[in-house]
């Protein structure tokens, strides 16, 4: 994918670090980002928290957000990159949450997903609206997450 490429690059140019914290996408962005050669230098890791308990362990989002929310909020999305930004030591966080369904998760129809990317100065939280399958509404959350890093690095 050329766009990835372009971000890779402009990482690599900037001597920027990115990590991760995948939810419904389930390291389908990871497994994007880490076909492109050179990627090891900028990408630091990742880490699928799938599961509410995940959020908390490995992120250290209240337990009282997650059981009000199901984990899928703007809100939480935006903690999780700022915090996965802080664990992995990077200049970049990209976090995904959503409803993958095929229930709705709280007042969220399936597809809906929140994409946050922070930086040391800030975080921006998107939302976004998937059709399709449960795989489909992953790869598309995926690739949607390149493109909200891309927008904000690239010019």
């Amino acid at each position: 994918m050329v766009l990835i490429k372009r971000l890779i690059q402009k990482l690599r140019a900037k001597s920027l670090t990115l990590s991760a914290a995948e939810s419904c996408t389930g390291g389908y962005l990871s497994y994007l980002l880490t076909q492109t050669p050179g990627s090891s230098h900028v990408f630091k890791g990742a880490v699928v928290v799938y599961s509410l308990q995940a959020k908390q362990q490995f992120f250290f989002l209240p337990k009282s957000l997650l059981e009000t929310t199901q984990g899928v909020s703007k809100q939480v999305a935006r903690l999780l990159a700022q915090n996965c930004r802080k664990t992995f030591k990077t200049d970049i966080a990209v976090s995904i949450v959503g409803a993958a369904g095929p229930e709705s998760v709280k007042t969220f129809k399936p597809g809906t997903v929140f994409i946050a990317v922070a930086t040391s100065k800030k975080t921006i939280v998107k939302k976004f609206i998937f059709k399709g399958t449960r795989d489909a509404m992953r790869k598309a959350a995926a690739k949607r997450a390149i493109g909200v890093l891309c927008a904000r690095l690239l010019p």
